[in-house]
């Protein structure tokens, strides 16, 4: 095998002077506490303030499994669900229990996931103080060493682990291990894919799974991250004390790392499957990965870096072949990574879609010939400056935010640290480092790693394609796709040019406006009221020192067109989002971008038109003049026109065949009763696609509609430069139009009792339920907390009665929302969704009835209604420390008239189980509006 990484770092060292002939090592960060107990376990500690008062920890097990034997296969996926079936000090269900008392929840605070290589668990936003520090800590412990693993838990655990893997079924994933051997020839890999085999999991017994757990989890594979607004030297001690005294076994196992052999051929896979919706192909170059001796160093930095550039180059120049009309392919791109699930094995992979009619081997050569372009003649000085400004400028919005990074992004390089042992500097470290040594190295440098990672395709390279099984669709034969290589790279092949255009964003810029007036408005924010008759809302933070949010609204929306429009305006957002701005096209804009970390896109909904947009402060001009573009230099982009219709078309050709997809429609069309605005696109309407009528839609909405907006802009922004901005590329759109107001057409989601149960074939029988209770209902905040109150207690009975009791399904959840966009007549909507054993329908349905029942009957009890409390004050108190939160309280309170932000604590805190009782019995029960669809296999064998 060839050593691709490993001859990239030796080139970097030799290419760079500032370095030493050895790749030095890269320092931990210097405030990450870090040490190794007698008994093998490692820890690493760390102080960080965002958010504020919460920490998160972790323990990470270099497990997954590969470790496990052929008669184990899915016991290391089961045992990751146990940890949450009763431990020694949280017997039963009380691991969950404890941690949504203090306000964790569980599925999205709580949780854990088992790959191939290592299985990580997690309990994060946890509230600091010291019992909850002693009592999470305690959590890991008893997950490191002190799991039950009782008989009745198990046995209940293996009907949830079936519909795991019943919901997890899907055409690629079948693809996939039923290929994964050929795909690994002589490697352990190709068995082990993580969920297992349902016979083993029906099968093994409770000690096989004890002897696994105390073969493999134990101190010299574990490590402890805790990362939050903690006393670090304090939470060392508590981690010497909590975990020193779990003994390392005597004699423990060998623990491997299994090779991904060579393959002196290459392989071609082509497979087929009813239930897949695009045809695409995958191609993986296999590469050595970065010796381990090196991935703390600063060969992995600048590693990656290379990679970044190389692939950066390569998918900008596949995305300019695919617009031209006659392109085989719909899309494409390449990255770098682990090959397909080993991280024993690396590659150079891509992906290709190609177009429908038999375009496959057309397509895969194509995108072998723009690789074979680039081996042979190499990237342009001009494609890796773009490349290289684009990746200095991510880098340098970290560095700006260094002091607000979340918890999270540290506790993620901690856990790679840990795991693969990549470099963890401080971001101080990282950014000088890249700033330093990105300029100098030489182009030849990224052109040469490409040339050397594509070298062969005629060993340790795979080709697997992936097509739905559909009558009249002829399959291309392993032979005609090896053809279509062989013939990339034996054709004659010019070099790239790259075209770049110099002109400004905007040619011209009209004449400045101004502001008219300025006043104090809601939750410290302040407005400018426009020349134009916009609106701006701003608020000044310091919450990330790299963000600035822009959203912008109207009233309208595409209940203002024609029936005879919708289906065009069904595609104005993807069109006009894909198509460029101003004189560039969406690829020239895209090249004219690089170094920028800005973007706007435009939205519309049934009654509004809408403008999202980011930019970091130094790029607020462009976030302004993009701003600008949308409302008055819309594109004329044809080919991304018609690469968005061919992508359409693409994606919607096999779509009634994915079950879940036929689902979601089927609830959609029923409760929507049919509206032409609630419909999704469909083939028809691409047929009657028109690139001048969706233009003439967007422009009736955006057009010269800046005066009709109100803009939200929230953020580390300067002030002065706001103004400066705004009165430019806002102020400065005339607006003739009068102000719109809300249009109420009189729409409403299904009233009444209906049921839509309905039966269809799967290749894994699954069966799903969705039930929806709505109705009218004003909004007050108090009614909005009673809600997210009643649907956060809906998901918790439901998930022990129908997940961990009943073993019925892999998840069941209920939310709650008030649609703003009806306000002052607003709606309620309750939706309760859970993919269910087939043969269990009936029984679900029974349950998911009883606990609401229940509820309206008798109330919630004090402990439910606590642990809500608990989540929501939390995460009350979080959100006044993030941009996007502030940006929705302001944009509810201006645009809909209501206040989710003051007294929200209050309310909370005054909320009994008697109105939550109240609303389950006299708004949902006694509206009785009830909508439930039912999916259902033709056959209930298990497979």
């Amino acid at each position: 095998m060839k050593r691709t990484i490993l001859l990239l770092a030796l080139t970097l060292s030799a290419a760079m002077s500032t370095l030493a002939q050895q790749m030095p090592a890269l320092p931990l960060d210097p405030a990450v506490r870090t040490g190794r107990l007698a008994n093998g376990l490692t820890y690493y500690v760390r102080h960080n303030e965002m958010p504020k008062d919460q920490a998160f920890f972790y323990i990470a097990q270099k497990v997954g499994s590969v470790q496990e034997e052929e008669n184990q296969r899915g016991l290391a996926h089961f045992l990751e669900h146990m940890c949450f079936n009763g431990t020694t000090h949280f017997p039963g269900n009380d691991v969950i229990a404890f941690c949504e008392r203090i306000g964790v929840k569980f599925g999205q605070n709580l949780n854990a996931y088992t790959s191939t290589d290592e299985t990580v668990y997690n309990i994060d936003n946890v509230p600091v103080s010291e019992s909850n520090i002693d009592s999470c800590l305690l959590v890991l412990r008893d997950w490191a060493d002190g799991l039950l693993l009782e008989p009745e838990e198990i046995d209940k655990e293996r009907g949830v682990i079936h519909e795991e893997w019943r919901l997890s079924s899907s055409s690629m994933s079948r693809m996939l291990e039923r290929n994964l051997e050929t795909l690994y020839p002589g490697s352990r890999y190709g068995r082990r894919y993580p969920i297992g085999t349902m016979e083993v999991i029906d099968n093994f017994k409770p000690e096989e799974l004890r002897a696994y757990y105390e073969k493999w989890y134990r101190p010299d594979l574990q490590g402890i991250i805790v990362v939050g607004d903690i006393d670090a030297d304090a939470v060392v001690k508590k981690i010497e004390a909590t975990f020193g005294s779990i003994a390392m076994p005597e004699n423990p196992a060998a623990y491997e790392h299994y090779p991904v052999p060579a393959t002196p051929e290459a392989i071609y896979v082509v497979d087929k499957d009813p239930e897949h919706q695009v045809g695409f192909i995958l191609g993986y170059f296999k590469q050595d990965p970065l010796p381990a001796e090196l991935r703390g160093t600063m060969a992995k930095l600048l590693t990656d870096y290379t990679i970044f550039v190389t692939t950066h180059v390569i998918n900008q120049r596949l995305s300019e072949v695919a617009l031209d009309p006659a392109c085989p392919f719909v899309e494409a791109s390449i990255e770098y990574d682990n090959y397909i699930m080993s991280r024993t094995m690396d590659a150079l992979s891509f992906s290709v879609v190609p177009k429908p009619g038999g375009k496959d081997a057309e397509a895969l050569r194509a995108v072998m010939t723009e690789l074979e372009r680039a081996r042979r003649y190499g990237l342009t000085t001009s494609e890796i400056i773009r490349a290289r400004e684009e990746y200095l400028s991510q880098i340098e919005k970290q560095y700006d935010n260094r002091e607000n990074q979340q918890s999270a992004w540290h506790v993620n390089r901690l856990v790679r640290h840990f795991e693969e042992g990549d470099a963890a500097p401080d971001l101080e470290t990282l950014y000088n480092v890249v700033k330093m040594v990105a300029p100098q190295l030489p182009a030849e440098l990224f052109s040469n790693f490409l040339a050397e990672a594509t070298a062969s395709v005629d060993s340790n390279f795979v080709v697997l394609g992936a097509y739905p099984d559909k009558e009249g669709v002829e399959l291309p034969s392993a032979e005609t796709l090896k053809a279509a290589v062989e013939a990339a790279r034996a054709a004659e092949i010019e070099a790239y040019v790259d075209n770049v255009s110099d002109e400004p964003l905007i040619s011209a810029l009209p004449a400045k406006g101004s502001v008219k007036k300025m006043e104090e408005a809601p939750f410290g924010y302040k407005v400018w009221t426009l020349s134009n008759g916009a609106r701006l809302y701003y608020k000044q933070t310091d919450y990330n020192n790299s963000q600035v949010l822009l959203e912008a609204r109207s009233h309208g929306g595409t209940v203002r067109f024609a029936d005879a429009d919708m289906a065009n305006a069904k595609l104005i957002d993807d069109v006009m989002n894909a198509t460029g701005a101003g004189n560039f096209t969406n690829l020239e804009l895209e090249k004219k971008l690089a170094g920028r970390q800005a973007g706007v896109n435009s939205r519309l909904t049934r009654y509004e038109e809408r403008l999202s947009g980011h930019a970091t402060p130094k790029d607020l001009r462009t976030l302004f003049e993009l701003t600008y573009l949308k409302f008055a230099e819309p594109s004329n982009d044809e080919q991304g026109y018609a690469n968005v219709i061919q992508t359409s078309r693409t994606m919607l050709e096999n779509a009634g065949k994915v079950p879940e997809q036929a689902f979601v429609d089927s609830v959609r069309k029923t409760l929507s009763q049919g509206d032409l605005r609630q419909a999704p696109l469909k083939l028809t309407d691409l047929d009657q696609a028109d690139y001048a009528a969706i233009k003439r839609l967007y422009k009736d909405r955006f057009f010269g509609q800046a005066g009709d907006f109100d803009f939200f802009v929230t953020g580390a922004f300067n002030e002065d430069s706001l103004r400066l901005y705004a009165e430019q590329y806002i102020a400065s759109i005339p607006f003739k139009g009068k102000r719109e107001t809300h249009t109420d057409d009189g729409f409403h989601l299904l009233r009444g009792v209906a049921e839509n149960s309905f039966v269809r074939s799967m290749e894994t029988p699954k069966a799903a339920i969705m039930q929806i209770f709505n109705g009218p209902r004003p909004w007050t905040l108090k009614e909005s907390v009673i809600l997210e109150t009643l649907t956060s207690i809906m998901t918790q009975r439901y998930l022990k009665s129908i997940r961990e009791d009943g073993g019925l399904a892999y998840s069941v959840g209920t939310f709650g929302l008030f649609d703003a966009d009806g306000q002052p007549e607003s709606e309620y909507v309750i939706q309760t969704y859970c993919p269910v054993k087939p043969a269990a329908v009936d029984s679900a349905l029974l349950l998911l009835q009883q606990g609401l029942d229940d509820i309206a009957r008798n109330g919630v009890t004090a402990e439910e209604l606590d642990k809500v409390k608990q989540y929501e004050q939390k995460s009350y108190i979080e959100g006044q420390r993030e941009n996007g939160r502030w940006q929705n309280y302001i944009v509810r309170s201006v645009f809909y008239g209501a206040d989710t932000f003051t007294d929200y604590d209050k309310v909370v805190d005054s909320l009994t189980a008697d109105d939550v009782r109240r609303f389950a019995k006299d708004i949902v029960l006694g509206q009785n509006n009830r909508l439930t669809v039912v999916m259902r296999p033709e056959s209930l064998d298990e497979k």
